[in-house]
């Protein structure tokens, strides 16, 4: 009788150690802590990808000794703009580049007059763009009046240009920023008048012989607006303006150096800055 509750309590007493000592495990288990983990390299900044417009270009040819160099490019979509520091002040000779302006307005001023253009103007235009014959756009200038022409530009294009000889078409003076402005306008108004699109056609198929310097770095695949000038004067020298609008671009590169250098100086020196400015162009 004496033993039963003595074994009774023996057991409670054990139970308790038990329970004690289990919960000792569980309290160092939870208390130990995880090992440090390594940490990763830090995050370096974000890349930003390169912006003409944002950040400029420098371009490799400027400054050469005896070129007249000016440039500029426009994204047509939000009117950004870069170029060269005189690309908005200084003019020059626009020799052929303006015929595509010449070729629009005779399409402009004949659909605002009710007239039917016909075969034999098809042809003009088609000449006086593609193989840049100056007879051909010489008819078409003086078929609409001479001079009048480049007034016409200011009210269609909102560009003001005049010519430092009166009646000569390749004398008009233009700057960098006008280049492009009037080019783009052309590939933008011309489909709105009859025969418009096959000028379009006719910009964008320009012969090999007047097809230098900034189409040959954009590819055989991008539809490309184009129309350069260019001119060997005998008291001044060269004049080589290269001229072209493709997706939401246009640029223009301007050049005057002396006689003694070949025509292709002015055309290796449109694709230098060509180069420079697509190696920082969006998209």
């Amino acid at each position: 009788m004496v033993r039963r509750p003595l074994l009774a309590r023996a057991l409670v007493l054990l139970g308790v150690a038990l329970a004690l000592a289990s919960c000792s495990a569980q309290i160092v288990t939870t208390d130990r802590a995880d090992p440090p983990t390594a940490a990763g390299p830090p995050a370096g900044p974000p890349v930003v990808a390169p912006d003409t417009f944002r950040d400029g270009v420098q371009v490799s040819r400027a400054g050469e000794d005896g070129l007249w160099l000016s440039w500029a490019v426009v994204d047509t979509v939000d009117g950004r703009r870069n170029g060269s520091a005189n690309a908005a002040t200084d003019r020059t000779n626009a020799e052929s580049a303006i015929k595509a302006w010449i070729a629009a307005d005779h399409l402009r001023v004949a659909r605002d007059a009710g007239d039917t253009v016909t075969a034999a103007e098809r042809d003009l235009i088609r000449r006086a763009l593609r193989n840049s014959d100056d007879p051909a756009a010489e008819r078409l200038y003086r078929g609409l009046g001479g001079d009048r022409v480049l007034a016409h530009l200011d009210a269609v294009c909102g560009v003001e240009v005049s010519t430092s000889r009166r009646g000569y078409w390749s004398y008009a003076q233009i700057t960098a920023v006008d280049a492009t402005r009037i080019l783009t306008c052309v590939r933008d108004r011309a489909p709105t008048y009859p025969g418009g699109a096959a000028l379009v056609a006719d910009l964008h198929n320009v012969d090999e012989g007047g097809s230098f310097g900034i189409r040959e770095l954009l590819g055989g695949d991008t539809p490309v607006a184009e129309k350069n000038g260019w001119t060997l004067h005998p008291d001044t020298g060269w004049n080589v303006n290269c001229v072209v609008a493709w997706d939401r671009y246009a640029l223009a590169v301007m050049t005057r150096f002396p006689a003694e250098r070949p025509e292709s100086y002015g055309w290796g020196v449109c694709r230098d800055v060509t180069e420079d400015v697509l190696a920082s162009l969006p998209g």
